[in-house]
């Protein structure tokens, strides 16, 4: 049996279909949409944004966490020339690396704050670091977004962010 079905067969039988332009126009609408959608939310974007937010208010932290202990001590926490990284506890701290008292500072810090911050990331590339010297201390954090403020620091490294007394020191 062979059925010949003609355009008058098909509307009548009140089937309707799309046509290739109506599907072409519809994926092109949608495709516009989608687009607009990612490129106003730019989630990779947004996390970057995040989380340097959260290094420059940590920063802030820090360095009146800093302050505040040489106002009541006279001097700045920790050994004289020692570098210090969020990701590393010096000799001798048992941690956790966000403990005010064994953390990754080593002084005891928990009268001016329950935890030391520590990086969003906290890897190899992303880290808070400190250091004292005689003429002062320097707080540091590499921004992954906010990059104009490590260059407006005044600081000695336009990469870093550099916070603190003395922003040569490191």
């Amino acid at each position: 049996m062979c059925y010949h079905l003609y355009m008058s067969d098909f509307q009548r039988s009140g089937a309707r279909g799309f046509s290739l332009i109506e599907l072409v126009l519809t994926m092109s609408v949608m495709l516009i949409l989608f687009s607009v959608v990612y490129l106003t939310t730019r989630p990779a974007e947004s996390q970057a944004k995040a989380r340097d937010g959260k290094r420059l208010s940590d920063m802030q932290v820090l360095a009146r966490v800093v302050d505040e202990f040489r106002i009541d001590t006279g001097d700045y926490p920790d050994f004289m020339d020692a570098l210090r990284k969020s990701t590393v506890l010096p000799e001798s701290n048992a941690g956790p690396l966000e403990s005010p008292v064994r953390g990754w500072i080593k002084q005891d810090l928990s009268r001016y704050n329950v935890k030391l911050p520590l990086d969003p990331q906290n890897d190899e590339n992303y880290y808070y670091s400190y250091k004292k010297t005689t003429t002062g201390y320097e707080l540091n954090a590499v921004l992954e977004y906010y990059l104009q403020y490590a260059q407006d620091d005044g600081g000695s490294n336009a990469a870093v962010y550099e916070l603190g007394t003395d922003l040569g020191i490191m």
